[in-house]
């Protein structure tokens, strides 16, 4: 039907009627402004939801990795990169997937910055800070020396220092006090009390 057969056959006072009914049905669409809102704050980001299917991810369990991740972006800050990693200054967080004991990144095309193997996910040159003990849970990958990663656990944890010889790890209190320092090359500690512990800087 055309415009004019519309005035024709309603009236202003109908034609305001259809216009309100149309608004109401655009708010309530789902492809619509308001609704896609909500979608991303209900569920995984669109460009990371892919991502979480293909590592076996139900709808519910996407949405709860996206919260916490959330959580994290909202206490440290960063910027999400995939669905369950957060780049930082200097380093990296990597969230273990749910139903998963240890953290791993998705992202396929990831590899070693070193000329050693990873040990329990920790790249050469890499001091990494776990959530939970024996080098499970969430993970902290630190790379930048000199920059203290905030560490919000309170648990016990455990890390590892898989940097050369002359490089340590150090520990600090919540005045950004250093109250411990690592040996320098491998060293780890499988069972670390995190709740003296506020920031980790990885030399």
């Amino acid at each position: 039907m055309t415009k004019h057969g519309i005035l024709r056959s309603g009236g202003p006072g109908r034609i305001l009627a259809a216009l309100v009914v149309a608004l109401l049905a655009f708010v309530a669409t789902p492809g619509s402004a308001g609704a896609a809102d909500g979608a991303r704050a209900a569920g995984p980001r669109a460009e990371f939801a892919a991502q979480a299917a293909g590592a076996g991810l139900d709808a519910a369990q996407a949405r709860a990795l996206q919260k916490r991740v959330d959580g994290y972006l909202a206490r440290s800050g960063g910027t999400q990169t995939g669905a369950n990693t957060i780049a930082l200054p200097g380093g990296e967080l990597v969230l273990a997937l749910p139903g998963e004991r240890t953290a791993r990144d998705l992202d396929a095309t990831a590899v070693p910055d070193g000329p050693e193997d990873p040990i329990a996910g920790c790249r050469y040159s890499y001091v990494c800070a776990y959530m939970y003990e024996n080098f499970t849970g969430d993970r902290f990958d630190m790379f930048t020396c000199n920059n203290l990663f905030r560490i919000t656990w309170n648990t016990t944890g455990s890390w590892i220092n898989h940097q050369r010889s002359t490089l340590y790890a150090r520990f600090y209190d919540r005045d950004k006090i250093v109250r411990w320092t690592s040996d320098g090359g491998l060293d780890y500690d499988a069972s670390a009390d995190w709740r003296w512990v506020w920031y980790v800087s990885p030399c």
